[in-house]
Parts: C-alpha cells; structure tokens; sequence
C-alpha cells in the first residue's frame, strides 16, 4: 500500500513515516517507480515503535531493535534487555508519581468540597 493509506491505516502521520524511514527504522520497499511500498504487517511493527518511542526509548535504540519487533525476533534481541529493563522501570516510577499526583488533586477536591 502506498504511503497515504498507510499513514491512515497506522494512524501515523505520512510526515513520521518519513521521518521513520529517514532514522533507518520502518524501510519500506520501493516500486520500479520508487515509490514506497508498505505491507499488511508494517501497520503493527509502526505501532509497536510509535508505543517504544512515546516509552522513552530513543530512536537511536529503537533502530537496533528493529529486528526485535518483527513476529520472528532475531538471537541478538537479548543484549537489549537491560536497557528495556530500565525503560520499564523509568514507566513504573512515572506511573507511581501520577499515582500521587491524582491522590493530592482528588484530596483537594474533597476538601474544597468541605469549606
């Protein structure tokens, strides 16, 4: 499918898939034409690196991933693990500080209601 639909069907925008492509992440291939040709299964692989980068993981570390986040993950996978260990972490803190934040922005809401 061409870039246009793509970017309708992924939900990306046609300016980060270039953008993407640009970074050596999501390489689509190219008609006689050059045009660039994505397939059924790039919508979720896009995704999955739409989820990684919204995570904290840089581009930089998405790109080695790459093969990772194919349906069939390749032998080097593992040496990345300590770094999405931290990234998992890092998430974990982040949800516990909003935890926090709601708890303190619900109490005063209470307790304005009590004024």
């Amino acid at each position: 499918m061409k870039i246009g639909e793509f970017a309708k069907r992924s939900g990306i925008s046609v300016r980060m898939l270039r953008f993407y492509e640009g970074a050596g992440i999501l390489v689509p291939a190219r008609t006689p034409g050059g045009y660039r040709e994505y397939r059924e299964q790039d919508i979720g692989f896009a995704r999955k690196v739409v989820l990684l980068n919204r995570a904290g993981l840089a581009l930089k570390d998405i790109a080695l991933m790459r093969d990772c986040l194919n349906d069939e993950p390749q032998d080097f996978c593992p040496a990345l693990r300590g770094k999405l260990a931290d990234t998992l972490a890092h998430i974990g803190s982040q949800i516990e500080s909003l935890r926090q934040s709601e708890q303190l922005l619900a109490d005063l809401l209470v307790a304005e209601g009590k004024i």
